[in-house]
């Protein structure tokens, strides 16, 4: 009898002291989750209102672009002088000023949703383990009270409303930890779609910082041609006048200067470039000079192009259609050049026009029926021009019009994604130089205008 007395007394002196801990401990986790949830919300505000502050500066940028580019159009409306030419230049600088400025929101845009994104997952595998931490402390808890014996809990407590709502407690508390456990997998996916869709995110930081040495590169040029344009006029309009035509010299050298894709190693003569492009834009309804300007911005920002493996940096579901193509042409494919897979997605984009091996095949037969080339190749230089040509026109380029080449040429990158800061960014990259090498082919046809493409 006296020892049944030491058992309940020294477990109600052990009850009381494991309510008290968990009371305790309830009470410090409540604090925690509270100061935690401030401290959440008001880095929630904090990031929001940063997001909402560049979101602003970027519309602003964005429709200041815009404004100049209709200057920029409705000035090559006018006759051509030596202050048409001058404004379009100074105007053409401030656009590309500001397109620099574009970038260099969007990539703080970028990098800002990755550090909240970051903070996220954080968040998600600190809540994960917490959890874990509770389940084990119940679990031993409750092996405790199986050791003592329910009964035992329950003569021992001073009530039974005392009793049940110890038993309430538990159970609340092992049903919210199992509830969490029954859904980790639903979480770890959901960990996993953040993490694939922070790698996109990196994906386009990669792309904007290239975009925006193409865009200095592009500021640059039109500074020289500017500072060119007054030093060989001297700032007089008879002299500009005189010297409206360009020379055979400068048409020889226009036609002499080479036309470099740096990321697949070919190189030819801008003459020769010029004349695929006219080629393939006339098949296609594009003008030469935008895709020219496609070639060029893909191959400068083309850094792992030509140097991965089909079996290794190839998406699986487009090895076998990458097996077909090579198949066709008589190719081995271990061979064949693709772009290697970079650390944030997939790889495997063939030749020039970096298609992947399904984009090919479904322009595939056009690309024949306009080439000859019976298979068309993704590496030959011919087939990659009508290839792009063909995208760009189905993308809505074949107007001509400023507007529709800005946006088909947006969606040759992001596809439906094109409305994003990074497509929009490329697009304006694309453009620029599209207007750099309509002077270009203007000259060598001895045109005195800049084409269609305004």
């Amino acid at each position: 009898m006296g020892n049944t007395h030491l058992t309940r007394r020294g477990y109600f002196i052990f009850k009381e002291k494991v309510l008290r801990l968990f009371s305790a401990a309830g009470l410090f986790v409540l604090i925690f989750i509270i100061w935690s949830s401030s401290t959440v919300i008001v880095s929630a505000q904090s990031d929001e209102e940063t997001k909402n502050n560049l979101r602003a500066q970027l519309q602003d940028v964005q429709q200041k672009i815009a404004e100049y580019q209709d200057n920029i159009n409705e000035i090559k409306k006018n006759q051509k002088t030596l202050e048409r030419e001058v404004s379009i230049l100074d105007k053409q600088t401030e656009k590309q000023k500001l397109q620099i400025q574009e970038v260099n929101l969007s990539l703080r845009e970028v990098e800002g949703e990755i550090t909240v994104k970051s903070k996220e997952m954080i968040g998600l595998e600190k809540e994960l383990e917490e959890k874990k931490i509770l389940l084990n402390a119940s679990l031993r808890k409750t092996q405790e009270y199986d050791q003592v014996g329910w009964i035992n809990i329950f003569l021992s407590s001073g009530s039974i409303s005392d009793f049940f709502g110890q038993v309430r407690y538990f159970q609340n508390l092992q049903n919210d930890i199992n509830s969490f456990i029954l859904n980790i997998d639903s979480l770890r996916q959901n960990l996993r779609d953040q993490k694939e869709n922070l790698e996109d995110k990196r994906s386009d930081i990669i792309q904007l910082k290239n975009l925006n040495s193409l865009q200095k590169l592009s500021l640059d040029q039109k500074k020289e041609e500017k500072r060119s344009l007054l030093n060989q006029t001297k700032g007089e309009e008879k002299l500009f006048q005189a010297n409206i035509s360009k020379s055979k010299k400068d048409i020889a050298l226009i036609k002499q200067q080479l036309f470099t894709l740096e990321s697949v190693g070919v190189s030819m003569s801008f003459e020769e470039a010029a004349e695929k492009a006219k080629f393939a834009g006339a098949k296609a309804g594009i003008r030469p000079a935008f895709l020219l300007a496609i070639f060029q911005v893909e191959s400068r920002l083309g850094t792992y192009v030509g140097g991965g493996s089909w079996k290794q940096d190839m998406k699986p579901a487009e090895r076998p259609l990458f097996q077909q193509i090579t198949s066709k042409l008589g190719l081995d494919p271990d061979a064949m050049p693709v772009s290697k897979k970079p650390w944030y997605g997939w790889g495997g984009a063939m030749g020039a026009a970096q298609f992947i091996p399904s984009t090919w095949l479904a322009f595939e037969a056009q690309i024949s029926s306009l080439t000859g080339h019976n298979p068309p190749s993704p590496w030959n230089i011919e087939d990659a021009f009508i290839g792009s040509a063909l995208k760009l026109s189905s993308n809505g380029a074949g107007s001509k019009l400023w507007k529709d080449e800005h946006k088909a040429v947006a969606k040759y990158l992001a596809g439906s994604n094109y409305k994003k800061n990074v497509a929009q960014s490329y697009a304006n990259s694309v453009m620029d130089w599209a207007d750099y090498y309509q002077g270009q082919i203007d000259a060598i046809l001895g045109m005195n205008t800049n084409g269609k493409g305004t």
